[in-house]
Parts: structure tokens; sequence; C-alpha cells
């Protein structure tokens, strides 16, 4: 995001795929607002298991819709591990016609990819962030696409917005095929449709009030595929919703990310991995209260 990258990343893998939007209600007016929100996950799905090769699973809410969501993947230690790398974590695959795909979504779902590398201690996490709130009873979907980058160590950039009289809750990433071994999302953000923010390019800043849009940046390395695709997901308040008198800010934290160390001539059985053992998270969510006023 310039990268004002939401980032609760670990393990070298420079990803960011969330933010935290906080649905806020007027004070002095009629409406009670009442939020809960319960994470759900339903552990771990091995995989993937061959080179060239993707792993999809989803995180359901067993009440409640899903506002945002994250990932978090194994990679073991050895030979192998950088070949596991996040496609997408999003509210929906569907990847056909753009604008509304869906309504009251109740999952969040979770993809790898494999690369040309393989690790039997592959796996991946989802978790879906499920809130309930007496002001939004029903939310939808909306995703725009673009067929990049198509061409080696380039990005691609999409954007996903919500319909006038609506608010944005969350959002998430897709990049497709899960054959392309370098092709994977490399940010996903909150924005806003104007011209200060170059229409979704520019992330929103820490603290910045009612964004509508959500972008996905989809990044390649040294492989290229004509049929290259990054898809952008917004999750925003239903239609029918009175977002009159709701609201969002926008909260984001950097880190660092480590960088491996650059490999040296010697014999593979003597070459240490810098990344042994670790693994990626990275999260998408909503977080309700009640404001101070508006």
């Amino acid at each position: 995001m310039a990268f004002k990258a939401l980032r609760p990343v670990v393990a070298g893998k420079a990803l960011a795929v969330g933010a935290a939007l906080v649905v806020v209600a007027a004070s002095g007016t009629a409406y009670a607002n009442t939020v809960g929100v319960t994470v759900r996950t339903p552990g771990a799905t091995p995989g993937p298991g061959s080179a060239n090769s993707s792993v999809s699973t989803s995180a359901h809410c067993t009440g409640g819709l899903v506002s945002g969501g994250g990932i978090n993947q194994a990679i073991g230690s050895g030979a192998g591990v950088n070949g596991n790398h996040v496609m997408g974590s999003e509210s929906t695959e569907y990847t056909g016609s753009t604008g509304a795909v869906g309504t009251d979504v109740t999952y969040w779902i979770a993809k790898c990819a494999s690369g040309g590398q393989v690790n039997s201690s592959f796996s991946t996490t989802p978790y879906a962030m499920c809130f309930t709130s007496s002001l939004i009873a029903h939310t939808q979907v909306v995703m725009n696409k673009a067929n990049t980058p198509t061409s080696a160590t380039t990005v691609g950039i999409v954007t996903a917005t919500c319909p006038a009289n609506t608010v944005l809750l969350g959002g998430g990433a897709l990049l497709a095929p899960g054959t392309v071994g370098t092709l994977k999302p490399v940010a996903s953000f909150p924005s806003f449709d104007d011209a200060a923010h170059d229409h979704g390019r520019k992330a929103a800043a820490d603290g910045e009030t009612n964004p509508d849009s959500w972008t996905a940046v989809g990044g390649i390395g040294g492989g290229r595929d004509a049929g290259n695709t990054t898809y952008a997901y917004a999750i925003c308040s239903g239609e029918g919703v009175n977002v009159r008198n709701i609201g969002t800010t926008v909260r984001y934290r950097e880190s660092a990310v480590p960088r491996p160390r650059a490999p040296t001539r010697r014999r593979p059985s003597a070459a240490p991995n810098p990344t042994a053992g670790t693994g990626t998270r990275c999260w998408s969510a909503v977080a309700p209260r009640p404001a101070a006023g508006r």
C-alpha cells in the first residue's frame, strides 16, 4: 500500500491483506447499536500436496454475517518451504460478472498455491470474523477484476467500490490461476474512489473515515501468463440498510518483514534455511463500537 500495509505478517512473506474498519453509531439517536463479533475457524487443511496446485478452504459463521477474515499458512522446514504462498483471502470465490456478487455471506475463504516447490508440512487455515449488529442486518459483496499482471516483475491494481448509500465493512483479494508459481496478492486495503486516493490506488490513511472501496494488488515475479487475473472484493452494507447514523474509521499497523539472506554457492546439504518453521498470517476484520458523536 505504498505500501501502508495492514500487516500482521510473519516470516518473510510480504503480503498485506486486511484492514479494521470500525462501525459507529451517532450518539443521541433512537438507534440501539447491539454488536457482537466472533472468530470462527475449522482448523488447518493440509496441502497443497503437489507442484503447481492449490488448496481452498473456508471458515463458516454459525451466527451473524462475515465482515472480514484472515489466513494462516504453515510451510514447515527444509526443502520446498518457499513454495506455499497465498493466492486469496476473501469472502467469495465468484469470478464471473463484476458488480454485486453475493448477499449476507457467512463464510471466509483462504486459498494457497504451491508453485514448483512442495513440502509435506504445507497447510492453510482460514479465519472468519462473524458479526451481528442491530444497525446492519444485511451485507453485500461487490467484486471487480482485471486481466493483470501479465508481464514479469509487474503489479496489477483492481478496486471494488461499494454502491451509493452503503458503507464499506471489509474486503479481500484473489489471484488466479494458482498454477503460475510467482503470481500472488501483494496488498489488499481500504481506499476511496476519489482523486485524492487516485481512485483506489492509494490506501486510506490511519484515522481516515468512511472509505467506500477495497483494493487488491497482484504481483508476479519471473513467470507470466496472459490469463492472470486480479480480483478485488468489497464487503458493503446491504441494500435498504439505513446508513445515515453509521460510519467507519480505518486503522492499520505496519511491521517490518524479515528478508531472507542472499543465497550463497554451497552444497545443498550445508545451506541453512532462514525461514524454517515459519508461516504467514494475514487478517481483515471489522470491530463495531458506539461513537462519541458525529
